[in-house]
């Protein structure tokens, strides 16, 4: 067995999870390795869309204006019922911050130009054709054995962490023997990627077809490929799907058979579910590795950015800062309860569908067969969890509930300078000080900041877009963690140092 060097992370997993983790962690400057079985990225059809959070962090990670040409901005979002007619049509707008609600993609090919980031990367090594055969943790290292498939012999790797991305029927979670929460959703989809003969012969629009018979949806993905996914019905046979003149038959409700070619077909077993755990010592689950959502939404992914987006500065604390192993637990806090209202609105969306289809079929009106929590739950933004616990790194305040959990990507200038927020934060902590707390500011704080790499910008040279960050940095001082939360605010009753201390305590504490 031959010994290859130490890591600081192991990632097990080379889809868009493990590529992003890979790029976030070589951004702080971690030394990491990625074990995947396959040399070649998945053919099978997998995720098909981010919302406009997923690009701002694409962005701040420096990647989105190479890759921002793959993404394909729909112009509505509809409901209809099978027989065409629109119910429901929400238009594609950018946000605040300055990305689409909502954008597809076809996943080879973000993939492939993901693999190219991660290529660029002197932090990043790459085990491709590895499969992992087993781990054992030490006080301070995961023990990971390896098996070259090429080669057909075992490598030994050592790494400070293990992270788990490789998604749903994760070896890392199934090794652990981790339990998991069966939340009430387990279907097959059969999923078809065609080639359009016709470049956006329909209009750029992602339908959702609420059919008592048959739930379907469709979309672009680019130009000239389109995902359309079908629900199984009970008693159908997974072979008999994927034949082609089966497909052929689901399609023809919506497109001449001559329009099109099959490009990739598959189908996914969905499931709701969630991991009792999502972190054993020094190896930790992220993404679907901890939890399954349903079809509908289109979350997967965003979670999932969600899931590294949180927990990666805290694990740079642990690397860099000696911080407390503990304060990886506040991952889970903080993401657990997120993920699993994201599938809660997922169902919603899926009872929705079916509602709206037996409304329908029944031809009865709308109001009478939609339960209004479906409603408001299938809409509901599970984006934000405000709710404080002890685990989670927030400062409890009104005032610090009263901002935004998230600080909004608008343009911010220092000195004259006009440059947009994420360009200037970075994925640092930030201090931002105003005239009131500058005086209090001691050299023990100074060296906290500089400890967990905080950049610090004195609130008199900033002018903000965003209204209530302007007002708010005239009277409180903020700090903002990297992933652009606010950590919390100062006021009559808080001060910086309080707030100061506070964070120092939730990443140092029991050391």
């Amino acid at each position: 067995m031959s010994l290859k060097n130490k890591y600081e992370v192991i990632i097990v997993g080379y889809g868009p999870l493990g590529q992003l983790c890979g790029i976030l962690l070589s951004k702080l400057g971690i030394k990491c390795a990625i074990i995947e079985p396959y040399k070649d990225i998945n053919p099978s059809p997998q995720a098909s869309a981010v919302d406009s959070q997923s690009l701002r962090f694409l962005d701040a990670l420096g990647v989105y204006e190479d890759l921002k040409e793959l993404f394909n901005t729909p112009e509505f979002l509809d409901y209809v019922l099978p027989d065409g007619k629109i119910i429901q049509r929400s238009v594609v707008k950018d946000t605040s911050d300055g990305y689409p609600i909502i954008s597809t993609f076809f996943q080879p090919k973000l993939e492939n130009a993901l693999r190219e980031k991660v290529a660029e990367s002197e932090f990043v090594d790459l085990f491709l054709s590895h499969e992992l055969i087993s781990f054992s943790e030490t006080k301070h290292n995961v023990l990971i054995k390896c098996k070259d498939l090429n080669k057909n012999k075992l490598i030994k790797i050592e790494s400070s962490f293990l992270l788990a991305c490789d998604g749903i029927n994760s070896s890392v979670r199934k090794k652990l023997k981790i339990l998991s929460e069966d939340l009430k959703y387990n279907k097959e989809w059969l999923i078809v990627d065609i080639s359009d003969n016709k470049k956006k012969s329909e209009n750029n629009t992602i339908r959702q077809v609420c059919d008592f018979e048959r739930p379907t949806s469709y979309t672009y993905l680019s130009d000239y490929i389109r995902r359309w996914e079908f629900q199984l019905l009970p008693g159908e046979n997974r072979d008999d799907m994927l034949q082609e003149d089966k497909i052929a038959s689901l399609l023809d409700k919506y497109i001449d058979g001559n329009d099109y070619s099959i490009s990739r077909k598959d189908i996914y077993k969905f499931r709701a579910e969630c991991a009792e755990e999502w972190r054993k010592g020094r190896i930790v689950l992220l993404g679907s590795a901890a939890y399954q959502l349903p079809p509908f939404g289109y979350q997967s992914l965003n979670s999932e950015i969600r899931d590294i987006n949180n927990f990666c500065w805290k694990l740079k604390l642990v690397l860099r800062s000696n911080c407390n192993i503990e304060i990886l637990d506040s991952y889970k806090s903080e993401r657990e309860k997120v993920a699993k209202e994201t599938i809660s609105s997922s169902l919603a969306m899926g009872q929705l569908i079916d509602s709206i289809a037996v409304s329908f079929k029944k031809n009865i009106p709308l109001e009478e067969s939609v339960p209004p929590e479906a409603r408001i739950q299938a809409f509901k933004d599970v984006t934000k969890d405000l709710n404080f616990d002890e685990n989670k790194i927030f400062f409890n305040s009104q005032l610090t509930l009263a901002f935004k959990s998230l600080v909004s990507n608008s343009f911010m200038s220092i000195n004259g300078k006009k440059q947009l927020i994420d360009q200037i934060l970075g994925l640092n902590f930030c201090i931002f000080v105003n005239e009131d707390s500058k005086s209090n500011i001691s050299e023990d704080m100074l060296q906290f900041y500089e400890e967990i790499d905080a950049k610090v910008f004195d609130t008199q040279a900033i002018e903000f877009e965003d209204i209530a960050m302007s007002e708010g940095l005239k009277n409180y001082s903020f700090i903002i963690r990297p992933d652009k939360k606010i950590f919390g605010v100062s006021d009559h009753e808080n001060s910086l140092e309080k707030l100061t201390d506070h964070l120092k305590m939730k990443i140092f504490y029991n050391k």
